[in-house]
Formats: C-alpha cells, sequence, structure tokens
C-alpha cells in the first residue's frame, strides 16, 4: 500500500473499490443490499480518514469526514449509518488518509436479515491499465456474476471488456465510458451477447492514465438459505509464473476448495498445482490453457483431482507453477471455497498470491473472535526456503488486552492457521471474547502471505441465537 500524505492529488490517495447499495438495482441479486468497510491504521500513529463517495453516474455523492484510527487499529463504516448519502446509492469511492492505510469492504444483506448473504474484497491500493477476473457466469447451474469497474482517473475514460468462454474463445466484448472516479456494473446476467450457460473469465482494459480498480462478485440463486452463497474477489492486474495459496481444504468439515487459473499472457501454457495437506504433499498437471482461458478443479470432486488424493481429507495450502515458463507465460487465479451440506450455502472467493506481494509484516483489518456471533480464522504461508519465525500480534479490542502469538512456518510445514477464539490472550469460557480488531503477522526469517476469514458460529456463541444463509467471508491479508 502506498501512504498518503496531504497536499497529494486525489490519484495519489490509497483508493477502495466499493460496491455500495442501499436498494435494489439492475439484475443482480434481488432484495436489498449495503456495504461496510473496514479501514485499518498500519501505522503506530493515529491516522486520520476521509472517504469520498461518487456516483456511478459521476459527480461527488458526499464527502465524509471518516474522524481518527488509533495506531494499529482499525474503525468499520457501515454506509447505511453514513449520514449524507442518499437512499438507494450505488458507486464508488476514495479512502485516504495521512498515514498509511488499508481496507476491506463488505457487500451484504442488511444485518439481521435471514438468510444472510455476504462477500469481501480489499480495497484496491495499486490500480492498474488492465484488470483480469477469473471466474464468471450467467445462468451456469444457477449462478450470474457481474464486476464494479471503477475509473480511478480524473477524467471520464473508456473502459472494454473482453470476455473469454471455457474454451479461451472470445465470447462478447462491450465498452462503456465511465466518468472520472465513479463506476461501471458489468453485469452478466443482463448482457445479451453472452450465452447462457456462460462459464468463462474476462479482461477490462482502461489506458495509463484511467487505471481501473475491479471487484467481481458470483452468486447462487438466493432462493433459499442452501443457495445463499455470494462470492466476493478482486480482479487482478499483474500476474507471475508461480502463485501461492494460503488454504485449500478438500471433505474438511463438510467445506470443498476450487481454483480457477487464468491465463493472462500471449501463449497458451500448462500448470502444476502442489497440494500440501496434513504434512503430505500431491501434484496435478493441468490441461493446456489458452489465452484468456481459465482453469480449475473442484476439490470436492475427485474425479477432478489426481488419483493420489482419493480418500485425502483436510486443510493446507498450495503453489501453482506454470510448466516450460517463458515470459509469455502469464498466470492469476482466484480459490474458492464452499460448504453444500452442513451448513449449506456458505461460500468464499480470494486471490492467490505473487511473489512479490509477500513480505515479513503484513495486517488483517478485521479479526473477531464471538463477536456478534461471528468468529475469524487466520491463514499463513510463506513463500521463502528455510524457516520463518512468526508472531500473530492481536490489538486491543472489546476488552482484550493486546497479545502475540508465536508460530514457526518450515519447508515441511508451509502455512500455519489459527482459529481467532482459540488464540492465547482470549477470554476462557464460552461467548467471553467479542473481540473485534486487527492482527498484524510479523516474520524474521522469510516473507508471507494469508488471508483471514469469518462466519457466523452458533456453536461457539449461542448469545444471538442461530443465522441461516451465507455468513462466510474472506479476504486477503495487506502486507507491508
Amino acid at each position: 500500500m502506498k501512504k498518503v500524505t496531504k497536499g497529494l492529488v486525489v490519484v495519489s490517495l490509497v483508493t477502495a473499490m466499493l460496491v455500495m447499495t442501499v436498494g435494489e438495482a439492475f439484475a443482480f441479486p434481488g432484495g436489498t443490499w449495503v456495504s461496510g468497510v473496514t479501514v485499518a491504521n498500519l501505522t503506530s500513529e493515529t491516522a486520520t480518514v476521509a472517504i469520498t463517495f461518487y456516483n456511478d453516474s459521476g459527480g461527488v455523492a458526499l464527502n465524509y469526514d471518516g474522524g481518527t484510527i488509533a495506531g494499529n487499529g482499525a474503525k468499520t463504516y457501515y454506509i447505511p449509518n453514513v449520514s449524507g448519502l442518499p437512499t438507494g446509492f450505488i458507486g464508488s469511492a476514495v479512502v485516504s488518509s495521512d498515514k498509511e492505510v488499508a481496507a476491506i469492504v463488505n457487500t451484504q444483506f442488511p444485518s439481521g436479515t435471514s438468510p444472510t448473504r455476504v462477500g469481501t474484497s480489499t480495497g484496491v491500493g495499486s490500480p492498474a491499465q488492465t484488470v483480469y477476473a477469473s471466474q464468471l457466469m450467467k445462468g451456469y447451474y444457477g449462478w450470474n456474476s457481474y464486476c464494479a469497474v471503477q475509473n480511478t482517473g480524473s477524467s471520464a475514460a473508456s473502459v472494454t471488456a473482453t470476455f473469454y468462454d471455457d474454451t479461451g474463445a472470445v465470447a462478447d466484448t462491450d465498452t462503456h465510458s465511465i466518468p472520472a472516479y465513479a463506476s461501471y456494473i458489468f453485469d452478466q446476467e443482463t448482457d445479451s451477447e453472452l450465452s447462457a450457460g456462460f462459464n468463462g473469465s474476462a479482461k477490462f482494459e482502461g489506458d495509463a492514465s484511467h487505471p481501473l480498480a475491479v471487484v467481481c462478485n458470483f452468486y447462487n440463486t438466493g432462493a433459499a438459505a442452501s443457495s445463499s452463497q455470494f462470492h466476493s474477489y478482486n480482479g487482478m492486474g499483474a500476474g507471475a509464473q508461480t502463485l501461492y495459496v494460503p488454504r485449500v481444504v478438500k471433505d474438511y468439515y463438510y467445506y470443498q476448495s476450487g481454483l480457477k487459473v487464468q491465463n493472462i499472457g500471449s501463449a497458451a501454457l500448462t500448470v502444476n498445482v502442489e497440494y500440501n495437506i496434513g504434512g503430505s504433499t500431491y501434484n496435478q498437471t493441468s490441461p493446456s490453457i489458452g489465452v484468456g482461458q481459465s482453469w480449475g478443479p473442484y476439490m470436492g470432486d475427485e474425479s477432478q483431482l489426481p488419483a493420489t488424493m482419493a480418500g485425502v481429507s483436510g486443510s493446507g495450502s498450495a503453489v501453482i507453477t506454470v510448466n516450460s515458463p517463458t515470459s509469455a507465460k502469464v498466470i492469476i487465479a482466484t480459490v474458492n471455497e464452499d460448504n453444500r451440506t452442513n451448513p449449506a450455502g456458505r461460500g468464499v472467493t480470494y486471490e492467490a498470491a505473487l511473489t512479490a506481494d509477500a513480505s515479513t509484516t503484513m495486517v488483517f483489518p478485521q479479526v473477531t473472535a464471538e463477536y456478534y456471533g461471528f468468529s475469524s480464522g487466520i491463514q499463513v504461508q510463506k513463500v521463502t526456503a528455510g524457516t520463518a519465525n512468526c508472531q500473530a500480534n492481536y490489538s486491543a479490542a472489546g476488552g482484550i488486552a493486546a497479545f502475540s502469538d508465536s508460530f514457526a512456518l518450515t519447508d515441511a510445514s508451509p502455512s500455519w492457521s489459527q482459529f481467532a477464539p482459540n488464540a492465547s490472550g482470549m477470554n476462557s469460557g464460552p461467548a467471553n471474547d467479542d473481540y473485534n480488531g486487527a492482527v498484524t503477522i510479523v516474520c524474521t526469517g522469510g516473507d508471507v502471505i494469508g488471508i483471514s476469514n469469518l462466519s457466523y458460529r452458533y456453536d461457539i456463541d449461542t448469545r444471538y441465537g442461530n443465522v441461516t444463509g451465507d455468513s462466510f467471508t474472506t479476504a486477503r491479508g495487506i502486507n507491508k
């Protein structure tokens, strides 16, 4: 993330791509949708925050004083409570501060709605001229998708979207003018040029003066709690020949992972996926993936995995590597995790990490432990050889004093996970934590990446009754 100081022009601000709606709009999922934004202060000094909201038709909707955030702390802004925004607002925003900050964004049904639906994306600190989306759908076994594309330039921009089907063929090309700092919704469900059953990927192109920030959401029908899955992920402006996946699961408490690897280079390629589950490794080679095309297995279907993984269950990590690498072979990937059985209807998506993303310090803006029924997990993966000695530093929140937990990552065990209610400094006993704060990972001896997730855990905290639907969210850690 870039450090932001007062007096800089707006294009230098830390940018958060926010899809915010408090009323039904377009054709994407019916119901009332809202957003929540959590901003984390990445420094030890107090940060002063401002949020500028932009209408999707262009122009400033509201300049909002976000107040201050204590050093290494975080603050959540629930958009329906932001005074001055009109009812039915849908648009984008720029978050700025006099200190280095990061943000995550929830797109969700309002609190208390049943069934629950929510997805989480990350504020975009480095918009790009070309941004890719690995997983889009139209009427695909009941699933649809849309992408919100924000023009982060100071004048209107012409943005072109190219959609690829599952064979790698171009299925449609759309061009739209987007006003300065505003966003446009590319809605696959209402795109008449895409055929029913479309399951593919996309490329969004601006220009050097108008870099883009992109968030995509794909979702099930929502007809019942069991089909409430709502997945959010960030479009990616850069790829690599090696990608890191801090969490994959197979037959793990009814949860299953899936991968989508997109070829964003200029030549066909294959990849090797090395899964590390329970201390054992398993390798899978993909078929040929054409330019623009995406490929990936659903780990709940053993026919899509190598025979060596038959009967394997558990959680772990993965590394995706281009075979016979050349400069023309570049990939990105997203990672899905869902539960179709118990409790059915939960799902998340996050972006696989590049080596360039990793560092020795990483921040999770929002981690919870028995907070209004929600609890989080943290997953950390090292990307360098050797042993990395790390600490998870929990900030003070909800009556919990600041504390740290130590762990080591080795070549044999390259990933580590922690369920926040089990962290050493949490209060003992059921339903007695109420932690909602930031967590900072600090390591020596190696660089790391990671994710945090949260979901409603009635089995852990029974104070607020049970909820149904998709309460499951995941976001990438912010590397400093």
